[in-house]
């Protein structure tokens, strides 16, 4: 029987979080720069006291060599074939099965659970955070059937970037019972395998929805509310808008895992009731 993988490191975004879930803790793994340990709050209070390596910005792949790992996990990320050789010259590397920065939270904890020969605990945690999900969405009714668009705005942008059917956190708000909005069903449609697309200001009225769901970055937010069109959108004039701007309800709604759903979405799924509950007075 072969031996068990030990020294993992992790690329992307999320993997670190499957691992840790199943009982391992990698010695390398991104820095997420927005927290002031560089790791996810529902990471860090596994891992009490025990700190990886954090690795920074893009591929370094001389700092991730000079961690002599045995395994290296980069799921939900952009690893190219490229770099893929460059990483499997390292280490044996596993990375998705659907595409880049696609992969789900279920992909996720599937391949990390293949990967370090514990495929049961995998499934097992897999159905334990869907029922959980379920569970969330049948506790809040007033989701169900309700449009949403989710997006982002960057500081100085002509436009809203918008996350289509295939992204995974959209995926993840689908399976609750909310339904895409009409404009981003016909931008899917007009872009056939994409995750996200920019939509430009003057074109964002198409993007309405019962529950507008907007990430920033800081001061991204102050600058998309000051913009006349943003403004003007039924679901920001309504309060059925739900602004994500501190770093862990950005977090825990962006890079879904299962350790990161159950910390997050208890707080964002009350949100969601609430722009829902305020669209369904309007109509």
């Amino acid at each position: 029987m072969p031996k068990a993988p030990e020294r993992i490191v992790t690329l992307g975004w999320s993997s670190e979080d499957a691992v840790i879930a199943l009982g391992k803790v990698p010695v390398g793994m991104p820095r997420y720069r927005f927290f002031d340990s560089g790791i996810f709050p529902w990471n860090e209070e596994r891992l009490g006291s025990v700190r990886p390596y954090l690795l920074e910005g893009d591929l370094d792949y001389e700092a991730i060599a000079a961690l002599r790992p045995d395994l290296i996990l980069g799921i939900y990320s952009g690893i190219d074939d490229l770099a893929y050789k460059r990483l499997s010259g390292i280490a044996p590397t596993v990375v998705y099965r659907s595409a880049p920065w696609s992969a789900n939270w279920k992909e996720q904890i599937d391949l990390v659970g293949q990967a370090l020969g514990k495929s049961a605990e995998a499934k097992a945690l897999m159905e334990k955070t869907g029922a959980a999900l379920s569970a969330m969405g049948a506790g809040q009714p007033d989701l169900r059937g309700k449009t949403f668009t989710f997006g982002t705005y960057v500081a100085g942008g002509s436009g809203i970037v918008v996350y289509l059917p295939e992204d995974p956190r959209v995926a993840a708000l689908l399976e609750l019972g909310l339904k895409a909005s009409p404009g981003i069903v016909a931008l899917s449609a007009d872009n056939p395998g994409r995750g996200s697309v920019e939509v430009g200001m003057e074109r964002s009225g198409m993007l309405d929805a019962d529950i507008l769901i907007m990430w920033y970055g800081e001061g991204a937010r102050a600058a998309a509310e000051a913009q006349p069109l943003f403004k003007a959108l039924a679901a920001v004039k309504r309060g059925s808008y739900v602004a994500l701007d501190d770093p862990v309800s950005v977090w825990s709604t962006s890079a879904l895992s299962v350790l990161s759903i159950p910390y997050g979405f208890p707080t964002f799924l009350p949100r969601l009731a609430e722009a829902a509950e305020r669209a369904g007075k309007e109509r």
